[in-house]
């Protein structure tokens, strides 16, 4: 695919946790960048388009026309705590209304497709996935995110790659997460001078991390080194302790806490494998790309985002009491 000299991209969903940090990706790599979701955040600094994929093709197709894209990047689907119908809507339905909307563009757009490891069969032993091993997803969230995934495999004239990624850690990470739930109790504790206490699901799985911002650098690479009907995994490679990743994030803090691991607690949406990891060799040899963060800085930066986060909201919250104050001493 051949690109102009002011490169254009469109993130869907371009407001979340892996959205906002594949457009700045883009916008490093000196592309124009506009971010589109259901409504801004408060944190995005790039021109935002209100694009819904519950639209009816044509007026999603109309919108996405305003953004004039070379490359269109799915990473929409909010899916925490969806279950049934409108978790499959969520990730699959989503993505086929985008589908039926793709003819309707009037040029042509390369797709860049964000799928999941977690439409895998799980495996045995300590086998690192590749792009040839089986799938058959056991959850909900891995058959939604199949689904879709053949979707974009099916789609006829559509320029698309699509890209199975593993769990993302990094700053802004979702607050309904597991590592976003430890950041929230973690950051309450600090607030009141206490222990954090947490309860969690039995954390005795390993799974293949990766920093978001490397993820976002692997979207960048497969818009300019993909080709058409190519799936690659992205991911490190390195299966980690999740409990490992929690201690790893509490000793970030600095803040005592007591973790109760417990089978009746909230599990990710996708958890399934006891063991989890991706052979990275492919997105190498096809695009260039390799993680090339550490997890502990992931980490670490996830944490330092949680400090920043709660000092900005003290100060609006400050700012507000003064408005208020100023309000009250007039009215006097």
């Amino acid at each position: 695919m051949t690109f102009s000299r002011h490169r254009r991209v469109t993130v869907l969903g371009g407001t979340g946790f892996a959205g906002r940090h594949i457009a700045g990706a883009f916008a490093a790599a000196g592309w124009q960048v506009t971010v589109a979701a259901r409504r801004p955040h408060p944190t995005t600094v790039f021109p935002y388009a209100p694009i819904t994929l519950d639209a009816a093709p044509g007026t999603l197709a109309a919108a996405l026309q305003r953004t004039e894209p070379d490359v269109v990047v799915n990473a929409a689907g909010a899916y925490w705590g969806l279950t049934g119908a409108a978790l499959h809507d969520a990730l699959a339905g989503s993505t086929e209304r985008l589908l039926a909307a793709w003819p309707l563009l009037g040029s042509p757009a390369r797709l860049i497709h964000l799928g999941s490891v977690m439409e895998y069969a799980a495996v045995s032993g300590r086998t690192l996935l590749d792009e040839s091993s089986p799938v058959d997803a056991a959850t909900p969230y891995g058959a939604a995110k199949l689904h879709a995934t053949r979707a974009v495999e099916r789609a006829a004239g559509v320029d698309a790659v699509v890209l199975r990624v593993t769990n993302s850690v990094g700053p802004g990470v979702d607050p309904a997460s597991l590592l976003g739930k430890v950041a929230q109790a973690l950051g309450t504790a600090r607030r009141e001078g206490s222990t954090a206490r947490i309860v969690l699901a039995p954390l005795h799985a390993r799974r293949d991390y990766l920093d978001v911002r490397d993820l976002g650098e692997a979207v960048v690479a497969a818009a300019v080194h993909g080709r058409p009907g190519q799936l690659i995994n992205i991911g490190s490679g390195t299966a980690i302790g999740v409990r490992e990743l929690v201690d790893r994030l509490i000793t970030a803090s600095g803040i005592p806490a007591q973790v109760d691991e417990r089978s009746d607690a909230p599990s990710s949406p996708g958890a399934v494998a006891d063991w989890l990891a991706v052979n990275p060799w492919t997105a190498a040899r096809l695009l260039g790309w390799r993680a090339r963060r550490s997890i502990e800085r992931a980490v670490a930066d996830l944490w330092d985002a949680e400090i920043e986060a709660d000092h900005s909201i003290a100060d609006r919250l400050r700012v507000d009491a003064g408005r208020a104050q100023s309000a009250l001493t007039l009215r006097r």
